[in-house]
């Protein structure tokens, strides 16, 4: 039986220094190599005035799905030390990170992935990640209202939907993903605040 449903991997990386740039390029080495197999969405670092820093994030498209993700999960579990291919890439890596947090998520329905997402020429100067806790259980209702609701709203002020996940790994936190960019982010925060009475046109 094989599954069809698209699975990606969220990364937070920690930095060292300032190699937020040296460890994207790092990456973009990785992308669809023969040694790594996932596809890389997108590579991008946190501006120190919205989030922690100095930090990457990585989003990869897992091929293959659920058949995909038990190449990885066999060849780096117990397997790790006698994978060599990796060991230089690694190495190197470690130069410019000291660890992180990933994500397993699985896309739901409407969520785009890389060969939709390039159709469709979707861009960005400034890309918006929500890591958003729900209520145990919830995490698909939570997601259809945002497909459904927020997403055309957004697409008004210039937002387009990246990513639309559920986190596997527990089962109340969930992960949206959108291109923007400055004017387009500023202006739909303002009128955030005017729906919420905080602030006038």
């Amino acid at each position: 039986m094989s599954a069809d449903r698209d699975l990606f991997l969220h990364e937070f990386i920690d930095i060292n220094g300032m190699h937020q740039w040296d460890y994207m390029e790092h990456t973009l080495q990785q992308s669809g190599d023969e040694k790594v197999e996932f596809e890389l969405l997108g590579t991008w670092y946190t501006m120190g005035i919205t989030a922690r820093w100095p930090q990457v994030v990585n989003v990869w498209e897992i091929p293959g799905g659920w058949d995909g993700w038990f190449g990885k999960v066999d060849r780096l579990g117990l397997k790790r030390a006698s994978n060599v291919t990796l060991n230089a890439w690694w190495k190197q890596a470690f130069e410019y990170r000291s660890g992180g947090f990933d994500r397993l998520l699985g896309a739901v329905p409407g969520c785009p992935n890389i060969d939709s997402l390039q159709r469709d020429g979707v861009r960005g100067s400034l890309f918006v990640h929500e890591l958003t806790e729900v209520r145990p259980g919830t995490a698909l209702e939570y997601l259809a209202a945002v497909r459904e609701e927020r997403a055309p709203l957004l697409a008004e002020y210039g937002h387009t939907l990246v990513g639309l996940y559920e986190v596997l790994m527990n089962d109340y936190e969930v992960c949206t993903i959108w291109a923007t960019d400055a004017d387009a982010h500023v202006r739909a925060g303002k009128a955030r605040d005017v729906a919420r009475g905080l602030a006038t046109e």
